[in-house]
């Protein structure tokens, strides 16, 4: 480039120029007027002008082309730090411009300036040094994106987490990689249970000619089941992949289409799809993001499935439960009225005197069983009315009614010479008072029959507060039970089968009455044993009101 070399008390020599060409940065000479009166060739470069162009005549444009990198402002040459320097007599350290060239390009420069001195130490003009930061540039903003996009998978991550319904996490899902991305249009696709076609869970701004299109097509025929087949993500443009583009998206408005796999512990469960209406291709960095979301969005689709699945089967339990007590209760309630004629006529056949000696006894034992009998029936009769109708609470203390029951018990406490103990601060609580005798009635009687032949054998029922609830336990130094046993006790007609045991009466429904109630207060139950002949401990909780 040509300079005029005397321009405002300013000479710059050809040479000067020349050797400035050696130099990897740019490099502007202004007057005193911050007028541009010489630049090598890396800021020729840099500006996008020819050697062979004036410079005193492009000055002015040269100065125009600077804006600002943020808002991209035009910055007018009295703002320029050329001008700054003259007036302040004083070096400006680094300042970032963007420079818009007459082509269109772009570049970032980053510009130190300083004063030139000439004589009696006045300002004849200013020495600036451009380096171009595009690149540097180009980097800040792609992680800039990336943090922002991180953030955004971290923020889906985080509030997909708090909900477990299905439908809200997929509309959710879709609306939030709209945005990450700015796309125009988006949608997650599910398979069927067959595997073999695809269906539009969830959509955004798709119109109904599109979804009837994609909703219900073969996977083994479409980019999305490509995707959900392939488990990779897929960035199609208009311009160049419109031979894969789906025929659909041809006709469609839109110009580009991103599909990624959702997936659960590596499995893939359904794909997501973004729709754009400008030509966009996705950078790998960008890929690794939305590979992210799709996973975090597979896990929660896969999370908030087996919560759908878990009510539904819970529903259903809760229905068989229902007609097996309705059952339990109907086949009860029936077999109570043949029992009762079988122990009257027997009792009849008693009382008529006309017996021989072993008429006698096995009318006696008639009369036995069938009280077993009905006593059996009137047990799971029992068992089956708790929980079908709703019982009444109210106040009671605890440690009242378990006294109570000692009282009640205490015949066959004294017959066995069985010490009683009772440890704790019983609390006050709103209870079915009728549920709470229950428990620690059949307790204490357990362990009354299991007590075998221990020389001091005795019984301590106690009590703890914790956190939410209060523990209670029955603790006895009786025959013990087999770890193997621990979970067996509570089932119905379950009994321990030991010599010592035989001759222990009972119907086996003992322990599974105070499971049921237990569970039916929100509390839980269960046992510890160290063994035979070392003692049981039954504990239960019931929740703080």
């Amino acid at each position: 480039m040509s300079a005029d070399l005397n321009e405002g008390g300013l000479l710059v020599s050809e040479d000067l120029l020349h050797l400035f060409d050696e130099i990897g940065e740019g490099v502007i000479i202004t007057n005193r007027f911050a007028e541009v009166v010489g630049m090598n060739r890396m800021s020729e470069k840099m500006f996008g002008i020819g050697r062979d162009v004036s410079i005193s005549k492009s000055s002015v444009a040269l100065l125009n082309t600077f804006h600002d990198p943020t808002t991209r402002a035009r910055i007018l040459p009295a703002n320029l730090p050329f001008k700054q320097v003259i007036v302040s007599e004083r070096a400006i350290g680094p300042r970032e411009f963007l420079i818009t060239r007459e082509d269109g390009g772009e570049s970032f420069v980053q510009i130190s300036t300083s004063p030139i001195f000439g004589e009696n130490h006045y300002v004849t003009g200013t020495l600036g040094i451009l380096i171009d930061v595009t690149n540097r540039h180009a980097l800040e903003q792609m992680l800039t994106q990336r943090n922002l996009q991180l953030s955004a998978v971290n923020r889906i991550a985080t509030l997909l987490n708090r909900t477990i319904d299905f439908k809200e996490v997929l509309e959710y899902s879709v609306r939030q990689t709209m945005d990450i991305f700015t796309a125009d249009a988006g949608a997650v696709l599910l398979p069927d249970k067959t595997g073999t076609r695809i269906y539009i869970a969830a959509s955004a701004n798709l119109n109904e000619e599109f979804l009837s299109g994609v909703h219900g097509t073969r996977v083994d025929s479409s980019v999305f089941g490509r995707v959900l087949s392939s488990g990779t993500v897929e960035s199609l443009n208009r311009h160049l992949n419109f031979h894969r583009l789906p025929d659909l998206i041809k006709s469609s408005p839109f110009d580009s289409v991103v599909i990624f796999p959702l997936k659960s512990k590596g499995k893939v469960v359904g794909v997501g799809g973004l729709f754009s209406e400008i030509e966009r291709t996705l950078e790998d960095s960008q890929k690794e993001i939305i590979e992210a979301i799709g996973t975090v969005i597979g896990a929660a689709i896969e999370n908030s499935r087996l919560h759908e699945e878990t009510i539904q089967k819970t529903k259903l339990l809760e229905s068989k439960n229902q007609e097996l007590q309705q059952f339990t209760y109907a086949i009860t309630h029936d077999l109570k009225s043949p029992i009762l004629v079988i122990e009257g006529f027997a009792k009849e056949l008693k009382r008529s005197g006309h017996l021989d000696m072993d008429q006698d006894v096995l009318i006696g034992a008639i009369m036995t069983s069938s009280g077993r009998l009905h006593s059996l029936v009137n047990d799971l009769l029992e068992l089956a009315r708790v929980g079908s109708v709703e019982a009444t609470m109210e106040m009671a203390d605890i440690g009242s009614l378990v006294e109570r029951i000692l009282g009640e018990l205490s015949y066959r406490l004294t017959e066995r010479k069985i010490r009683t103990t009772i440890t704790g601060k019983f609390p006050v609580l709103m209870v079915v008072v009728g549920y709470v005798e229950r428990i620690f009635s059949n307790l204490i009687d357990n362990s009354i029959k299991y007590m075998g032949n221990q020389k001091e054998p005795n019984i301590i029922i106690g009590s703890e507060e914790k956190d939410d609830h209060f523990l209670f336990f029955v603790r006895d130094n009786g025959i013990g039970i087999p770890e193997e046993f621990h979970e067996r006790i509570f089932a119905i007609f379950q009994r321990i089968k030991r010599r010592e045991t035989d001759n222990v009466e009972g119907s086996g429904l003992g322990l599974a009455f105070v499971r049921k109630i237990v569970d039916l207060s929100g509390g839980t139950v269960w046992v510890e044993s160290a063994g035979k002949e070392m003692g049981s401990t039954f504990y239960f909780t019931l929740p703080k009101q």
